[in-house]
């Protein structure tokens, strides 16, 4: 079974893929961060991140989607337009028949590192950790996404 574990965002936006076929092991397939161009209309980079994960859709062939939920700050602009990068990958993942699973983000960092207010690099190292990368993940989307993932395990 595979397992695409999303960070959802619409500059930014984590993806990891795992094969869950051994859930005792894991293993990490791919990660990291797809981005959209900062100058574009808004429209625009919706279109881009669709086209990114419609790509990784036909190339992994994921069973699940774990997209980590929304958290609500203070800046309600930002995440209206989170919610729409969401509404994009949503949408795909439901064309290409996965089981979708929605982890708050206090589920996710609770489940990974044992720790529900794990900060940023707290995710980073746990995700090196655990499948013996050489580094941290350079962004820590792509370490959410990597968490996002292994919650779906157990989901």
């Amino acid at each position: 079974m595979k397992i695409l574990g999303v960070d959802p965002g619409f500059g930014r936006c984590g993806f990891a893929v795992l094969d869950a076929s051994n859930k005792a092991k894991p293993a990490l397939l791919s990660f990291g961060t797809i981005t959209t161009e900062p100058n574009s209309p808004f429209p625009a980079r919706l279109h881009e991140l669709a086209e990114d994960f419609e790509s990784l859709f036909k190339k992994w062939e994921p069973e699940v989607v774990s997209i980590e939920d929304l958290f609500f700050g203070t800046n309600t602009t930002t995440a209206m337009r989170v919610a729409g990068a969401r509404g994009v990958i949503l949408l795909l993942a439901e064309r290409a028949g996965c089981r979708v699973v929605e982890p708050k983000p206090v589920e996710l960092k609770l489940s990974f590192t044992g720790n529900g207010k794990a900060d940023k690099a707290e995710m980073k190292k746990m995700a090196k950790l655990q499948f013996g990368l050489e580094k941290n993940p350079k962004i820590d989307d792509a370490a959410d996404a990597i968490a996002a993932a292994m919650w779906a395990l157990h989901a």
